[in-house]
C-alpha cells in the first residue's frame, strides 16, 4: 500500500527500524510512527493520528477513545525518549481526571488548546 499512494521507501525503512517491526507490523504503532515523520512534535503527531482515527465527520474537533489516545502517546514518547515517564503519567492522569468527558472521548482541542495539557 505504501507504494501504491507513491510515498518514499526510504520514510517506509525508517518507520520499521525505528518501531522495530518484523513480519508482524503493529497498525497503531506504524501509523504514530509514519505521522511522527510528518508531525514533527508530539503534539502535531498525535494531531494527525486523531485525524486519520477518527470517525467524526461532522465538522468538530477530531476525537478518538481515551485508551487509543493513551496507548500512542506513551509509545510515541517512549520511542523520543526524552519525556520522563513520571511527565507521561502526571499528563495522562490529568487529561483522565479533567480533561476527558463522560463518552470517554478526547478530542484534537483537548491536548492542543488546553494549557495545562504539555505533551512535549
Amino acid at each position: 500500500m505504501w507504494k501504491v499512494v507513491n510515498l518514499p521507501t526510504d520514510l517506509f525503512n525508517s518507520v520499521m527500524n525505528v518501531g522495530r517491526f518484523m513480519e508482524e507490523i503493529e497498525w497503531l504503532k506504524f501509523l504514530a510512527l509514519a505521522c511522527s515523520a510528518l508531525g514533527v512534535t508530539i503534539t502535531k503527531t498525535l494531531k494527525i493520528v486523531c485525524e486519520v482515527l477518527s470517525c467524526d465527520h461532522n465538522g468538530g474537533s477530531p476525537r478518538i477513545p481515551f485508551s487509543t489516545f493513551q496507548f500512542l502517546y506513551t509509545y510515541i514518547a517512549e520511542v523520543d525518549g526524552e519525556i520522563s515517564a513520571s511527565h507521561i503519567s502526571r499528563m495522562l492522569n490529568y487529561m483522565e481526571q479533567e480533561v476527558i468527558g463522560p463518552d470517554g472521548l478526547i478530542t484534537v482541542n483537548d491536548f492542543t488548546q488546553n494549557p495545562r495539557v504539555w505533551l512535549e
